[in-house]
């Protein structure tokens, strides 16, 4: 009988400490947001000439639940992993790019058999097959643009030898010193003879809420912004279209448009597993929430958001 009992305890404590850690996972939460900023984006003075398409290069479905906090457990979400090809007359710039050719043996280097099954993925395309077969000269891509350095945004890199890779300067040299001891940094990603690595930095002229910026052009059709927390050297970028369309690309610091409307943050558990410092991507998701409510006509695009990468032109299409 005391066996018995205090096998119905141990079962009983099991059962408090799992409910505890869902309750804890996947009970709602909002951050902290900015009660007088004005995040009002400044307009183009003049027409914009970028066109612009949007592809994916695979995709996983979660719950919504694990994507944002406050998502349902019980509707699934797709993840994408985006591009976007920007043509603009000065340069084409492949803006992200998903995952390459090499990411199965990528995966199989550097994550084991749970992390394997953690980030499993269906593989459509890669960026370069989709060129190729659509009869674009991948030669035309005069740069790539990775808002951060976490394997599912490199991973595009390899297929692309010579072509120059923009990235903060802070981001590469984060990557560089984090490579070996954060498994969302593949370190042949950093080191490979073949990349033509072009980091920038940000100038000290403000855009927006944002006291620096980078505008890539010189015409404000194509402004890249810090966005720190998700990675330190993390950035985003406004692109206006030659239609008067503007979309804000903003990496990973949120996964879903539905967080960054509505305050969301990542789930703790994921937070500790992919957010560089917490406390600012909270305050970075903040900043997204105000320029959210402060410009209703902007087009929030997160990395990941496989229904908002949807709507966009679907490559070979441009908008």
């Amino acid at each position: 009988m005391r066996i018995l009992k205090i096998s119905l305890g141990v079962i009983f404590a099991l059962i408090l400490a799992i409910t505890g850690f869902f309750t804890y996972q996947f009970w709602p939460r909002t951050v902290e947001t900015f009660a007088d900023l004005d995040a009002t984006i400044p307009a183009m003075s003049g027409p914009s000439p970028i066109r612009l398409s949007a592809f994916s290069t695979g995709f996983n479905e979660s719950p919504e639940a694990v994507i944002y906090s406050g998502g349902n457990l019980f509707k699934a979400h797709q993840s994408v992993y985006s591009g976007f090809v920007i043509e603009h007359p000065d340069a084409t710039i492949l803006l992200e790019g998903g995952i390459g050719e090499n990411i199965a043996a990528e995966h199989a280097e550097n994550f084991n058999l749970f992390e394997q099954q953690l980030f499993a993925y269906t593989k459509t395309s890669t960026a370069k097959e989709r060129l190729d077969a659509a009869g674009y000269d991948s030669s035309k891509i005069d740069k790539i643009l990775l808002t951060h350095l976490h394997w599912d945004h490199a991973a595009v890199i390899p297929d692309f030898d010579g072509v120059p890779i923009l990235t903060s300067q802070t981001e590469l040299e984060f990557a560089r010193a984090e490579a070996k001891a954060h498994f969302s940094i593949f370190e042949e990603h950093l080191t490979r003879d073949g990349t033509n690595w072009q980091p920038f930095e940000l100038t000290d002229i403000a855009f927006g809420p944002f006291d620096k910026s980078l505008d890539l052009f010189g015409d404000q059709s194509f402004v890249i912004v810090p966005l720190e927390g998700h990675t330190t050297g993390s950035v985003g970028a406004f692109i206006t279209t030659s239609t008067g369309k503007r979309f804000f690309f903003i990496g990973d610091s949120s996964w879903s448009l539905a967080g960054v409307k509505n305050a969301n943050p990542k789930i703790p558990l994921v937070q500790s597993m992919v957010d560089n410092d917490k406390a600012r991507t909270e305050r970075t998701l903040a900043l997204l929430h105000e320029i959210a409510k402060d410009n209703p006509d902007l087009n929030i695009v997160p990395t990941h958001d496989g229904p908002v990468v949807a709507q966009l032109a679907q490559f070979p299409a441009f908008e």
